[in-house]
């Protein structure tokens, strides 16, 4: 198996002997089946860790509450899900996903400039956080994920902008007077079961599964002589 260290490009097999799918539409197109709050979408602004533009950039305006992109899924009550979302910094400088509805939910806030993750935060209804990362990427690209469970069927998933390390909250989004010019780069979203995120699945119109990969090898021209 060999990898394109600087994008983390598969050239190869993965070797993922577990399946996995990407119940996220729209994976890399934020201006389709995902609603605003106080931002608008400038489409194929970045380029992606694949090397393709399709890198949209979430602009903030200047309203006091939320600067994010959203989308509701269903899910299924108190499983594990992993969510995370490929963001880069625009002047931002904090990013954040959440993963749930209302008073249910799970939340991770990361630095984009020292790429770490800063802050967690859980509902007051329900939100069990079992982990959270961030993976460097080449240009300044972060994937940045939490898993957990919720209680309920309504999993929003909501990539955020933040301009602290240490916000005021709303219902587990980050609110603050929005400055003309501090956005981000998103791309690559994903929601899946599980505690640990999978490689990225890309989705457009609906869910999509990779299947559970192998390896075999022929033994034709075996030799028990030759040794193992």
């Amino acid at each position: 198996v060999l990898f394109d260290i600087g994008y983390h490009t598969i050239r190869g097999v993965l070797g993922e002997t577990f399946a996995a799918t990407n119940i996220c539409l729209q994976s890399e197109d934020f201006s389709t089946t995902w609603a605003l709050q106080n931002a608008t979408i400038d489409v194929n602004a970045a380029t992606f860790v694949d090397g393709n533009l399709t890198m949209d950039r979430l602009v903030v305006d200047t309203t006091a509450s939320f600067h994010d992109v959203y989308q509701l899924i269903t899910v299924v009550s108190d499983a594990n899900y992993v969510a995370s979302v490929f963001i880069k910094d625009d002047g931002a400088g904090f990013g954040g996903v959440f993963f749930g509805a209302g008073a249910n939910f799970i939340t991770v806030l990361a630095d984009l400039t020292t790429k770490e993750i800063v802050d967690t935060e859980v509902g007051a209804t329900s939100g069990t956080i079992v982990a959270s990362g961030i993976e460097e990427y080449s240009n300044g690209i972060v994937r940045l994920w939490v898993s957990g469970s919720i209680t309920g069927t309504a999993g929003y998933i909501i990539p955020f902008a933040s301009n602290s390390a240490t916000p005021s909250y709303d219902g587990g989004r980050a609110t603050y007077t929005g400055v003309l010019g501090e956005d981000l780069f998103l791309g690559g979203a994903q929601l899946e079961l599980g505690t640990t995120p999978s490689s990225y699945i890309k989705t457009t119109t609906a869910a999509v599964t990779r299947v559970a990969e192998g390896f075999t090898q022929s033994l034709d021209n075996f030799s028990q002589d030759a040794g193992t």
